[in-house]
C-alpha cells in the first residue's frame, strides 16, 4: 500500500475520534486566524487539508466562497454533515492531495491550511502548491501547533511512546513540528512574501482524560495504525496515566501553543 492511502485509510479510520474530540477548539482557532486574515463575504477560499471543516465552516458563515479539500473522503464526509448541521450550504469539497492540487493558478484569494500542511511528510510541496493557487495580492494562511513542550497533548505522546515502546523507532518529525517557528521561513522559501507570525496560547477541549486519547490517537494515526493491538492499548494506557498525574481526573482542556502565518502574493 502507498504512503498516501494508507494515510488516507488512517485518517478515514481515526477521523471520527478525531472530529468529536477537537472540532469546538479547532473551530475557535481558526475564527482567530480568520480574523488574521481579514476574510471577507465573496472571497475564494481554499482550505487545504480541510478534515472535518473547523476552517471552512466558519469561512463560509462570513461569506466567503469555501473549497475544502482533503485526502480522506471520510473527512470530508463529516465535514459536510457538520456543514450541514449548522445550516451552511455554500461549501463544495473535493478528494485531493495537498501536495498535488488538482487546481488552476491564482485561483483563490485566501488559501489556508489549519493543522493539515503541518502533517504532511513533505510540507515543503504543500506549501508550494499553497502559493501556487494563490491569487495576485492574496493570502496564504497557515495554522500549526506551537513547540512541542507547549503543546501538552503532543508532550504526553511523546512520554507515552517513550514510556511505553522505549525501543521504538519513531519517524523523524518534519520541521514544522519539530521547530515551529521555523514557519515563516518555509512560507517565504515557497513563494509568499512578507511573512507574519501570530503566537496564540490556547487550550483544546479534550472532554476527560480518555478524550484526550481519542484526540491524539487520530493524530497519530498513521503510527498508530502499524503497531499490533497490544503496543496500542500499551501507549494509550500511558498517556492516560500521564494526563491523570500532571492534571487529575477531572481535567477537560489541554494547554496548547498555536502559530497562524500570514503570507501575501505579491
Amino acid at each position: 500500500m502507498s504512503d498516501e492511502h494508507a494515510t488516507r485509510d488512517a485518517w478515514d479510520a481515526f477521523g471520527g475520534g478525531y472530529d468529536q474530540a477537537f472540532s469546538s477548539s479547532f473551530t475557535a482557532i481558526a475564527r482567530a486566524a480568520l480574523r488574521f486574515a481579514n476574510v471577507q463575504p465573496g472571497m475564494r477560499l481554499l482550505d487545504v487539508a480541510a478534515g472535518s471543516g473547523a476552517l471552512s465552516i466558519p469561512a463560509a458563515e462570513l461569506g466567503a466562497e469555501v473549497l475544502a479539500t482533503d485526502l480522506s473522503p471520510g473527512m470530508l464526509e463529516l465535514l459536510r454533515a457538520r456543514a450541514e448541521e449548522a445550516g451552511v450550504t455554500s461549501i463544495r469539497t473535493a478528494v485531493m492531495d495537498g501536495t498535488d492540487l488538482d487546481l488552476e493558478d491564482l485561483t483563490f484569494e485566501r488559501v489556508c491550511s489549519q493543522f493539515g500542511v503541518m502533517l504532511f511528510p513533505d510540507t515543503d510541496a504543500g506549501l508550494r502548491e499553497m502559493f501556487r493557487v494563490t491569487a495576485t495580492g492574496g493570502l496564504g494562511v497557515v495554522v500549526i501547533f506551537g513547540r512541542p513542550e507547549h503543546v501538552m497533548p503532543i508532550w504526553f505522546c511523546e512520554q507515552a511512546l517513550h514510556a511505553a515502546l522505549p525501543d521504538l523507532e519513531l519517524p523523524p518529525g518534519n520541521r514544522l513540528q519539530t521547530d515551529p517557528m521555523s514557519l515563516a521561513e518555509a512560507m517565504s522559501t515557497a513563494g509568499f512574501a512578507e511573512v507574519t507570525l501570530q503566537k496564540l496560547d490556547l487550550s483544546v477541549e479534550v472532554g476527560s482524560p480518555r478524550g484526550a486519547w481519542d484526540v491524539m490517537s487520530a493524530a497519530m494515526a498513521r503510527l498508530l495504525t502499524r503497531l499490533p493491538d497490544e503496543q496500542v492499548g500499551a501507549v494509550r494506557d500511558a498517556f492516560v496515566a500521564a494526563v491523570l498525574e500532571r492534571y487529575g481526573p477531572n481535567v477537560t482542556r489541554l494547554p496548547a501553543e498555536v502559530i497562524v502565518g500570514i503570507g501575501n502574493r505579491l
